[in-house]
């Protein structure tokens, strides 16, 4: 009887403290812009995990979305950014959290560095410097891919000595394997690709010139063909690829996907301590650190390698 009345005691406690925190941020408000849609995968992920974070403070959260991605001219963003910009003058939010390159480039960097709107960023690839950061108001976490912890999966599979990098021709694609070359400390073949065509050729070529090849974006592959993709990798595979990126991991072997949910859970919790009155420069800017093991069934019958007993149990299977 005593311990089902201490239970309830601290079930008691923990609810009141929840209901302080929920009263402690409501009448706050925070402003979300994601550089793109609202069904983009990356995005949807993002911003649910945002949401479950900031939503139980009793902050309201309101989320805008500038469709970059599928509307890529520089006089889009313009507009957007003059959009959101009027936004932010208007309802005059707590914080301001912004997803993706293009909302730092458009927005934060011409018109908010610097100013007294607290600011979040994350999904940034590697480097925010070019938006003028470090700032007195903002921080953020950024988006590097998580390349060491790829390669020692990798190697666990079939240690190899060469790597080589297969991506689409964007400039995020050129910056991930420039910055894995560079982490690494080894010189990569690398491919980029503008159309699924010269995808196909690089990943036969790379079959014969790298031991491990490592399968970058394909947004922005134009003619990109996602069943014959994964038919042709199940196909021609003959070496050990991976992957960091989930809308690719069936293309690959073995894949440590970067999370969204992190990027967005992370940002929710940064916009709470600003609120709560923590400045937002005060705060180190972070980089993604999770990451989740997956295992495509299928390539690794085809390559003949037989991931251990412990792999398996880490990691989720593609059958």
């Amino acid at each position: 009887m005593k311990t089902a009345w201490k239970s309830l005691i601290l079930a008691l406690i923990a609810g009141a403290v929840l209901t302080s925190q929920a009263q402690e941020l409501k009448g706050k408000k925070v402003y979300h812009i994601a550089s793109y849609h609202a069904e983009f995968v990356w995005t949807n992920t993002l911003v649910k995990a945002l949401n479950g974070v900031l939503e139980p403070t009793g902050a309201e959260v309101r989320t805008v979305y500038m469709d970059t991605y599928r509307q890529k001219s520089p006089e889009h963003l313009a507009q957007v950014s003059a959009e959101c910009k009027a936004a932010i003058e208007q309802w005059k939010p707590d914080v301001v959290i912004v997803s993706d390159d293009a909302a730092m480039k458009g927005l934060y960097a011409p018109f908010f560095k610097d100013s007294d709107v607290p600011f979040v960023f994350c999904g940034v690839n590697w480097d925010a410097s070019i938006y003028g950061v470090p700032s007195k108001n903002i921080t953020g976490m950024l988006e590097v891919c998580p390349i060491t912890d790829l390669l020692a999966e990798m190697n666990k599979l079939k240690p190899g000595k060469t790597i080589g990098y297969l991506g689409s021709d964007t400039l995020t694609s050129r910056k991930d394997a420039e910055n894995c070359a560079k982490i690494l400390g080894v010189n990569m073949e690398s491919v980029f690709a503008k159309d699924f065509a010269t995808w196909k050729q690089g990943f036969l070529d790379l079959q014969t010139k790298a031991d491990l090849v490592v399968i970058g974006l394909n947004l922005g592959i134009s003619d990109w063909d996602e069943a014959a993709g994964r038919q042709f990798v199940e196909e021609n595979t003959q070496v050990i690829t991976g992957a960091f990126y989930d809308f690719v991991e069936n293309l690959a072997l073995i894949s440590y996907n970067k999370l969204a949910a992190e990027q967005g859970e992370w940002s929710g919790n940064t916009a709470v301590k600003i609120m709560q009155g923590t400045p937002a420069g005060s705060i180190p800017v972070a980089a993604n650190q999770k990451g989740e093991l997956v295992i495509n069934a299928r390539i690794a019958k085809k390559v003949g390698v037989t991931p251990s007993f412990e792999m398996l149990q880490n990691a989720r299977v593609i059958e």
